[in-house]
């Protein structure tokens, strides 16, 4: 009778077993596509502390983020080159950072679907010192391409209340990612900023830029913003979750740049 019951509760163990195996989602298909980070533990990430990453089906990982590279300098870096494999619910990725560093990563995925990637970290080693994480990030799809939309010229300001920036500027976007920063001197004549260096990147709505600080007034280094931008029509809208829950915002028109000739019907300013 008992070694009966000892194989009928083995029996149950083995069919249970499969059946959790038999129902596991195939995690490999689902996690293909460009994410963004949007929560840890549940709570939304600063803007600027956001982070992208892409799992391509050749396995490799693209990473990006935003790095402090020292006190004045701050920058975003894009397509750090990482390699994957899934097994079941695990996400394994190794490779060698931006930085140098040789990084070992375990996932464990919590949840996944064409919108919405959970994962908890059970590993994470950088050149193969541990660095215990027990958080969860949630992470969102892109869905959208906007860069057609996005490229050209814009005109507008900040529409964040009591803002100490009420002036208009310029955004010059082209289409090998870099960009031109307008602004009008005392004069009132626009100036193409000669030192701004600025680059960016686009994944869906979320746009990073790269720039150098305002020289003129002082603020030297390099530094990195991060914005969730929205168009409509003619009209671009970016917002950014910053420090003590603030929300900043801009509103700018398509427009033409100062000294080129008008393309198309859209007004300035």
């Amino acid at each position: 009778m008992m070694k009966n019951l000892v194989l009928a509760a083995m029996m149950a163990s083995i069919l249970l077993w499969s059946c959790k195996k038999d129902n596991q989602p195939d995690y490999a298909p689902l996690i293909l596509g460009t994410w963004i980070n949007t929560h840890v533990d549940n709570r939304a990430v600063l803007t600027d502390g956001s982070f992208t990453f892409e799992f391509r089906s050749d396995n490799v990982q693209r990473f990006a983020s935003g790095y402090t590279l020292d006190e004045n300098n701050k920058s975003w870096i894009s397509n750090e080159k990482y390699s994957y494999n899934v097994s079941g619910n695990s996400i394994i990725i190794d490779g060698v950072g931006a930085l140098g560093s040789t990084f070992h990563l375990e996932f464990e995925i919590v949840s996944a679907d064409e919108n919405t990637l959970i994962y908890s970290v059970s590993k994470f080693l950088v050149d193969n010192v541990a660095y215990p994480d027990t958080k969860t990030y949630t992470n969102r799809k892109v869905k959208a391409d906007l860069r057609n939309q996005f490229t050209g010229t814009w005109y507008g300001k900040s529409t964040t209340p009591g803002s100490a920036d009420t002036s208009y500027h310029y955004w010059d976007y082209f289409e090998d990612g870099h960009f031109d920063y307008l602004y009008r001197d005392k004069e009132g004549r626009w100036i193409r900023k000669q030192d701004n260096e600025g680059s960016y990147f686009l994944y869906g709505d979320l746009l990073a830029s790269n720039y150098t600080n305002d020289l003129i007034l002082g603020v030297t280094g390099k530094a990195f913003e991060c914005w969730n931008i929205r168009i409509e029509g003619n009209t671009m809208y970016w917002t950014g979750l910053r420090e003590n829950g603030q929300v900043t915002s801009f509103r700018m028109e398509r427009a033409v740049a100062p000294g080129r000739k008008k393309k198309s019907t859209a007004s300035v300013k």
